[in-house]
């Protein structure tokens, strides 16, 4: 048994037990496989660039490598279908559990500028991905025969059914994260977004308040130029009444003259 492997078993799985609560043991969240994947572009125009990078590859993993090939052709790329692209291995079991530790405890170490490794690299299913530039850093690989530096894609999949279950399981096993947590991220970021909320709230309250209070003075001053409204219509209709009167004055005044 490995040193993962009595790790997992002796510490690390009781613990997420407790964690997350599981009714039966067998829902804890376990390593199921890793997936090495390199790419070799060139490869479809010298296969022995193919086998050499299979055969660091078989050092890296301690594993044969297998050949992967084109699978539909791409005239962009000057591929055809069949041709060599690249190399892959997938560990399980005791080998799969070795190499993640010498992952973790060798090879990310000797990485250029290593500042850990992002929390963010879930699938949403529990798997992880994990990107090399260089296969020196793996000191099974001697650095004066390599006769070109190529990259290589690390997925570890594991059984759990969210990232949460994953992440923990991978922190069991010392994989160093950056510092950067993504729950404390999320929280922050509610966080944020409510406050935001509430000031534009509040500023929708404060419009408001100050369009009702606005509101009884144009009802005022509406009122007002009703009243003078109705003022000058008074005022035009007096002027045609009183000539009627005096007209009619005048005409009692004949009647009434002696002398006529």
């Amino acid at each position: 048994m490995t040193r993962l492997q009595e790790l997992y078993q002796t510490t690390l799985k009781p613990d997420l037990i407790k964690e997350f609560g599981y009714a039966n043991p067998m829902q804890a969240p376990r390593l199921d496989k890793i997936v090495i994947n390199m790419g070799v572009g060139e490869g479809a125009l010298d296969k022995r660039k193919v086998i050499a990078a299979a055969e660091e590859l078989a050092l890296i993993a301690g594993q044969k490598a297998v050949i992967t090939k084109a699978k539909k052709s791409i005239a962009a790329f000057k591929l055809r279908d069949g041709m060599t692209v690249g190399c892959m291995v997938t560990l399980r079991r005791e080998r799969m559990y070795e190499f993640l530790d010498r992952l973790i405890t060798i090879a990310l170490p000797r990485v250029r500028d290593f500042r850990g490794i992002s929390p963010r690299s879930f699938d949403g299913s529990g798997n992880f991905a994990l990107g090399l530039k260089e296969q020196i850093v793996f000191p099974e690989i001697d650095y004066d025969k390599v006769g070109e530096i190529r990259g290589m894609n690390v997925v570890i999949c594991t059984t759990a059914k969210t990232d949460d279950e994953a992440r923990a399981l991978l922190k069991g096993f010392d994989m160093p994260f950056s510092g950067r947590d993504p729950e404390k991220e999320k929280e922050e970021e509610a966080k944020r977004r409510a406050e935001q909320e509430a000031e534009k709230q509040a500023a929708r309250d404060a419009l408001k308040e100050i369009e009702e209070a606005e509101k009884p003075d144009d009802e005022d001053s509406g009122e007002a130029e009703e009243a003078k409204a109705d003022g000058a219509a008074q005022s035009d209709d007096k002027p045609t009444d009183e000539p009627k009167d005096k007209a009619a004055e005048s005409e009692d005044s004949k009647g009434d003259d002696p002398n006529g």
